[in-house]
């Protein structure tokens, strides 16, 4: 009853919010886990030792994440690098913080005068820097009730154009581990643009409200998490002129294609506890960047990890259009083990 008073507050709150070019900061939206990568682009809902599911969703931040650090890697479209770092110190048992950066490095450009004569050189990127902790509000009975709280700062250098945004994420997580079901609601990016790019031009941020359940199954080596993305917008449809007239454009989806743009689905195979094999599907990816005559795999993604030694390290694989892959990496070890 909490989720349903706390969902129709956030979609009275933020029902003009808009996603698809509608915000600045849209590098919030990528994701550097390559664990989260191969699942489809949300994090699954299980409290373990992945620092990286924290920095997604602050209220799995749990003691087992102590002295835990994250690299990850990836190499994007068009020469665009981005990654990120999460670690989390050892305070206590009972209070943690993480801290995590993200950056994305846009390489660098020719600079021209009206003729088009080369007179420089410039670089664009952006960064992100946060800072998370969570409480255990309810532990009792094989049900757990945790919050999370998650701020952030994000800073843009685009040329000449800087511009500096306040968030924060806040979740709340309920745990049923006699049922071995776990779930959690997600505000994501909820904030305001401190420093315009323009004066008296404020800009939307990437606001997202998100809904996900994870279960692992009682005699199977699987987890499977099925997310409901962008609920503060039911209908995620777009008149795509590329595609067409059989594809539904805006107005004409039915309310079961408008649903399924909201599913992302993935699944853990736990072969042992030092490998594992991921898969994942995102449908409204799949709708939104596939082109007709080759759909091919756009929208799935997977991927794999496996513990050498103290090391653990991720690789997943985000099949995004046709014309190619995003790959990335990731190494998370606990400092406290040397």
């Amino acid at each position: 009853m909490l989720y349903l008073r706390f969902v129709f507050f956030l979609i009275s709150s933020v029902s003009v919010a808009q996603i698809g070019g509608g915000s600045t900061f849209s590098f919030l939206n990528l994701e550097s886990s390559p664990r989260i990568n191969s699942l489809g682009g949300y994090t699954p809902i299980v409290i373990d030792d992945d620092p990286n599911l924290a920095l997604f969703n602050p209220s799995l931040i749990n003691a087992s994440m102590n002295s835990f650090v994250s690299l990850n890697y990836v190499n994007y479209y068009a020469d665009i690098n981005y990654g990120s770092i999460a670690f989390m110190p050892k305070i206590s048992s009972k209070f943690q913080i993480l801290s995590g950066i993200k950056y994305v490095d846009y390489g660098f450009f020719e600079e021209t005068d009206e003729f088009g004569n080369i007179i420089g050189q410039f670089n664009a990127s952006e960064y992100l820097f946060s800072l998370g902790s969570s409480k255990v509000l309810f532990n009792e009975d094989n049900n757990l009730l945790n919050i999370g709280l998650s701020t952030k700062v994000a800073l843009s250098q685009l040329y000449t154009d800087f511009s500096l945004a306040f968030l924060i994420d806040f979740s709340l997580l309920y745990v049923n581990s006699h049922k071995r079901i776990n779930t959690s609601l997600l505000v994501r990016n909820f904030g305001y643009q401190l420093i315009k790019y323009n004066n008296g031009n404020l800009e939307n941020l990437p606001f997202e409200l998100l809904f996900s359940i994870s279960n692992k199954l009682e005699h199977m080596p699987l987890r499977w998490t099925l997310s409901f993305q962008h609920l503060e917008n039911w209908n995620l449809n777009f008149e795509n002129l590329n595609q067409s007239e059989e594809i539904l454009t805006e107005g004409k989806a039915n309310f079961g294609e408008e649903f399924m743009r909201h599913i992302v689905l993935g699944l853990e195979f736990l072969i042992t506890k030092n490998l594992n094999f991921r898969l994942g599907y995102n449908n409204r990816n799949r709708n939104e960047m596939m082109i007709l005559d080759r759909k091919a795999m756009v929208g799935f993604s997977y991927g794999f990890s496996f513990k050498l030694n103290r090391f653990k390290f991720n690789y997943g694989r985000s099949l995004n259009h046709f014309s190619g892959p995003v790959n990335s990496l990731g190494i998370t070890t606990n400092i406290s083990s040397f």
